[in-house]
């Protein structure tokens, strides 16, 4: 009898500790260590189905200034209601998918918005541009010992095309919100920090942080996810912008301790992302 009570009492605590870590999981401010040693067969079996989705639906298009010319898919929502404004989600890529095929860009990210459910529930335009050269490059920031990004032209022209897709199509301007991978989460920091009024929410996967316009964002929601492991991207870039953040903005950070950079998109992060970004809208 006694060891079945303390059998229950412990399953308590344990049910009670996971409750409260998702709890607190999405507060800013926080700081989540997440141990997810081996994805389980259904998460890799997840991912794998959304990495094979047709994405015929994400139409093939081009921003083009005269100068310089990025190609893009962009996906409307399943049923367009005239009178109602949906949110605009905006992918970048990580360095792998650097080209003009128009096609390398369609990783999970993006794909994601593919899944029926979300379709469904999270209905949204989707715009996933792909640059033909680096679309953010490195540089050690020596006052703070870690690598900072910056953008080039070709983010401009995506930025100054997205005033345009507002005007012509039935987007939320208050429900833009920005996400990218590796070289695709720095540059989600540095579109940020170049039009902080433009974007409801961001979310920062596995990139390396911009620092110079860091007090025009403390009104900005920003998730960081970043493996401990990553020894592409190494994650004291986003670390200390979490750090510098963390008490006077709207930041928080989920660290998995033993992912690596590539492994880093599980089936609990693609079904998060969706839930969290559709509660952010601009005041």
């Amino acid at each position: 009898m006694i060891q079945k009570t303390f059998k229950l009492l412990c399953f308590i605590l344990i049910i009670s500790s996971v409750a409260s870590c998702v709890c607190h999981q999405t507060k800013f401010g926080t700081r989540t260590e997440i141990y997810d040693k081996k994805d389980s067969l259904k998460s890799l079996a997840r991912i794998k189905g959304i990495k094979n989705l047709d994405y015929s639906d994400f139409k093939p298009g081009k921003f083009d200034n005269g100068k310089v010319a990025v190609n893009y898919r962009f996906l409307k929502p399943k049923t367009i209601e005239q009178n109602k404004k949906y949110p605009l989600v905006l992918v970048f890529h990580g360095s792998g998918a650097i080209g003009n095929n128009n096609t390398s860009q369609m990783g999970v990210l993006s794909k994601m918005w593919l899944l029926p459910e979300n379709r469904e529930k999270y209905q949204a335009y989707v715009l996933s541009p792909q640059f033909p050269i680096r679309s953010s490059n490195y540089h050690l920031d020596k006052s703070r010992n870690v690598k900072v990004s910056e953008s080039n032209e070709h983010l401009d022209l995506v930025l100054k095309s997205i005033d345009s897709l507002i005007v012509n199509e039935n987007i939320d301007p208050s429900r833009i919100y920005m996400m990218g991978f590796s070289m695709g989460g720095a540059t989600t920091s540095n579109a940020i920090s170049k039009r902080p009024d433009l974007f409801a929410a961001a979310i920062n996967v596995s990139g390396i942080s911009q620092f110079d316009k860091i007090d025009e964002l403390t009104k900005m929601p920003i998730w960081i996810v970043h493996g401990s492991l990553d020894t592409d991207n190494f994650p004291q870039s986003n670390f200390k912008f979490f750090e510098e953040m963390k008490t006077k903005g709207n930041v928080f950070l989920w660290e998995y301790k033993d992912k690596y950079h590539n492994n880093i998109l599980s089936a609990e992060l693609v079904d998060e992302i969706p839930k969290w970004l559709f509660k952010q809208s601009k005041k």
